[in-house]
């Protein structure tokens, strides 16, 4: 397992114990009705009687989520300011397990209002904080891009000992495994669960809602994270 090498992780380290398959091993898993509701934990963005509900289980260790976020979520926040989305994000521990746990608990120290830009900054900086972690540079990466939020390298130190902010990241994850997520990103829209599923009839992969080809006029939705394909499922649900 890489290490940070710096003092102040330990709570992080610590963490690391509960896996991921034990998580899911002793997880039960939810209906998907229950997993589609918004609840008093979730960070929200938008407004409460928006006709889309649009929840993502994201990682900021994860590759992919870092490629929706870059490609795909733009066409999310154009939805939220038009007042046609609201957007939940549910933390997972996909990706190097130190990487989301420190990311996460930052984010979480960060006011309310800072967190959704603290995520953007960790998914942003998220190759440079894997390259730092490689050269033992980590917490000195995380330090720079923790001070354009206000904090000092005291209060990343505080947050990343703070043991309340590591625990609050494990039970996000556990929850996430008893709503039987297990890989990032993953999409509740409305309550229907996107599940990419390769098409026989080879059109790739695409996204399918209990077995069916999620599909609009212009025919099915592929499983990609482009914006256009973001825009065709928002409008598609916006029009129910």
């Amino acid at each position: 397992m890489l290490s940070l090498t710096r003092r102040g992780l330990t709570a992080i380290a610590a963490a690391l114990f509960v896996s991921g398959a034990a998580l899911a091993q002793n997880a039960t898993t939810l209906s998907q009705a229950e997993a589609g509701q918004v609840r008093a934990t979730d960070r929200v963005m938008g407004e409460a009687d928006a006709p889309v509900t649009f929840i993502e289980y994201g990682s900021v260790a994860c590759s992919h989520c870092a490629h929706f976020q870059e490609v795909g979520f733009p066409a999310v926040r154009e939805a939220i300011d038009a007042g046609d989305v609201r957007f939940v994000f549910r933390e997972m521990i996909t990706g190097q397990p130190n990487i989301a746990i420190a990311g996460f608990a930052l984010a979480n120290c960060a006011p309310d209002n800072q967190y959704f830009e603290v995520i953007d900054a960790m998914f942003l900086n998220m190759r440079s904080i894997y390259e730092a972690m490689q050269t033992g540079e980590a917490l000195d990466r995380y330090n720079e891009i923790a001070s354009e939020f206000g904090f000092s390298p005291e209060d990343v130190q505080a947050c990343f000992s703070n043991e309340q902010a590591v625990i609050a990241v494990q039970e996000h994850n556990r929850q996430a495994a008893e709503d039987g997520v297990r890989s990032t990103p993953y999409f509740i829209i409305n309550g229907d669960h996107l599940i990419a599923e390769e098409n026989g009839s080879g059109e790739g992969y695409v996204y399918t809602v209990n077995g069916q080809p999620l599909a609009d006029s212009q025919g099915v939705i592929p499983a990609d994270h482009e914006a256009a394909t973001v825009r065709r499922i928002i409008a598609l649900y916006k029009g129910e």
